[in-house]
């Protein structure tokens, strides 16, 4: 079951870059029997290739969190060292209402996050395209505190800070192997092999059932 926010079109708009798609297998291969792995199972030479694009999230409160880990990519594009930040200062503050609720269901799904990201030209600074992964990881405690993320970007990084608009994101709940909150409620149609849309509660966001 996934959660679409934001157009339609964004579902096709989110391909999965090469580094991206690096970081979702070394995640997948990390899932022991469908249980979501700890942070302490993260090892940086499994996905070495994509070390400067990735980070570790430490969640702080419901839909906030902070870098506990930021690589090269993330300092490039805000002209600073992003450990001990809040994601969301890479965030314009027009659409980071949007953002925190994604981090949210990140959290509390648990789910995977697939965020598209836009920061327009400027005088001195061009405009670029980033992609954001999210994927959420147990804590020592066993909870989901903890989210492994990649970021790429399309386009020349001026001098920083930038500040990115969310103009598409789809979360995927995920099953972790044991009991959990779930982002909607699960509808018959889930085992759909089609995805079908169909409203909720929320003007903002559509239910998209897919087969798993």
């Amino acid at each position: 079951m996934a959660i679409l926010r934001g157009n339609k079109s964004n579902i096709t708009d989110l391909r999965s870059h090469p580094v991206l798609g690096e970081v979702q297998a070394y995640w997948d291969a990390l899932r022991d029997n469908g249980k979501l792995p700890y942070r302490s199972d993260v090892d940086p030479r499994g996905i070495q290739r994509a070390l400067k694009h990735s980070f570790i999230l430490e969640q702080i409160a419901p839909g906030m969190a902070k870098f506990r880990v930021a690589g090269q990519t993330l300092s490039d594009l805000m002209g600073m060292e992003m450990r001990g930040m809040p994601v969301s200062a890479l965030i314009s503050t027009e659409t980071r209402e949007a953002f925190r609720r994604s981090l949210k269901d990140v959290f509390e799904g648990p789910a995977t996050a697939s965020l598209r990201l836009r920061a327009d030209g400027q005088f001195g600074r061009p405009g670029l395209d980033a992609q954001m992964l999210l994927l959420p990881l147990r804590g020592d405690n066993g909870t989901v505190t903890r989210a492994l993320g990649a970021i790429v970007v399309e386009g020349h990084v001026g001098r920083g800070p930038a500040k990115l608009d969310m103009t598409g994101s789809f979360l995927r709940q995920i099953d972790s192997g044991e009991e959990k909150r779930t982002l909607t409620p699960k509808a018959p149609e889930a085992a759909a092999i089609v995805p079908v849309t169909k409203p909720t509660r929320h003007p903002h966001l559509r239910l998209v059932v897919t087969d798993g």
